[in-house]
């Protein structure tokens, strides 16, 4: 492909940012200090833009499982240590 076509390689493809978005009050009901630390690995390592705040306005899911908002999308799981395992299959 010419210079000015795409790149077949994607050697200049541009890496999208990811978000997360937290509610605290989730976060202090469903995270021990060692899930938490866990949690805090994967985004340092990782370089994720993260948003913790009171209310994401999902109270009835917040009540009944842990969850994040990856680039605005709802994702939960049974548990803190499975929501961590999605979130390193499906952004990293």
């Amino acid at each position: 492909m010419g210079r000015m076509g795409k790149s077949v390689m994607g050697l200049f493809k541009k890496k999208k940012k990811v978000t997360l978005e937290f509610c605290t009050n989730n976060l202090n009901q469903f995270y021990d200090d060692d899930l938490f630390d866990e949690l805090e690995e994967l985004v340092n390592e990782q370089g994720y833009q993260v948003k913790e705040m009171d209310c994401l306005s999902y109270c009835d899911e917040c009540t009944c499982s842990p969850y994040v908002l990856v680039n605005s999308t709802f994702v939960e799981a049974e548990t803190p240590r499975e929501l961590i395992m999605k979130l390193k299959e499906k952004i990293t």
